[in-house]
């Protein structure tokens, strides 16, 4: 009996998961279109919710209550506060952007491409580095639109299927779709020497929008994190918005030039 006991013991195996399922298979002109037509069915955007900002080379991060308007062209109107207090103001209208910050009384203005509106500093917040462009990128993405001087191409992984943009051997752009879904999940750009100067994620969809984009500038070493609890698109926006509204005693400073 001791013997037959032994011999019907469990034995531990090695365990294997179970065989994945094929991966769709997506074409470059199935994600292209996929992916053109979102952008092309976005004109406005209407949103509010959380901003978190961080600068990493300074160790510093501020959270933020946000409220936000966004159309095409770059223009941008965003409200950053701290329990009831504005702790900034954003406008852009495409051509300049006015970054006001109240606690400072001061206004930094210059051209929408430009970088960091203030100067570098031990007193700045860490939302001094987020920029108008970066914002109204993410949230209204142009379509991909390669020129004749361009190549497209695509690639993939397991979950992901990439287009990428390149002109003279240098890439430009790059977007990545979820494999199953053809949503847009990774939204990159990259600079004249082709090395990548910003990072979009967009994640946690719920009604055919993502509610959390992660916007990442990795050279310059700061992310600004939103977290979206309201979100329409297409929704009629005030012209008024994009307007400067220069706070009397305010200090003007112009950057960018």
């Amino acid at each position: 009996m001791g013997l037959g006991l032994i011999g019907c013991a469990t034995k531990s195996i090695e365990r294997r998961a179970a065989p994945a399922r094929p991966q769709r298979s997506v074409s470059l002109e199935e994600a292209l279109g996929s992916y053109d037509r979102y952008c092309e069915g976005l004109r406005t955007v209407s949103a509010s919710g959380d901003l978190d900002v961080k600068d990493l080379r300074a160790g510093k991060q501020r959270k933020l209550g946000v409220r936000l308007l966004a159309t095409r062209g770059d223009r941008l109107y965003l409200k950053g506060q701290v329990l009831v207090v504005t702790a900034l103001e954003v406008v852009s209208n495409g051509e300049r952007f006015w970054f006001q910050v109240p606690s400072k009384r001061t206004i930094w203005t210059g051209p929408a491409g430009s970088l960091a509106p203030a100067a570098e500093g031990a007193d700045q917040a860490p939302y001094y580095a987020l920029r108008p462009r970066d914002v109204t990128a993410a949230l209204l993405p142009e379509p991909v639109a390669p020129k004749e001087s361009e190549a497209l191409f695509l690639d993939s992984e397991r979950a992901l299927v990439c287009l990428s943009l390149a002109k003279a051997g240098v890439l430009r752009r790059r977007v990545c779709l979820d494999r199953e879904t053809l949503r847009p999940a990774r939204l990159r750009a990259y600079d004249e020497r082709g090395e990548l100067s910003a990072d979009a994620a967009l994640e946690a969809w719920r009604d055919e929008a993502p509610r959390r984009i992660v916007i990442t500038r990795p050279a310059e070493g700061y992310v600004a994190e939103f977290r979206l609890d309201k979100l329409e698109w297409n929704k009629q926006v005030p012209e008024r918005a994009f307007e400067p509204r220069p706070a009397p005693g305010y200090e003007t400073v112009e950057v960018g030039r």
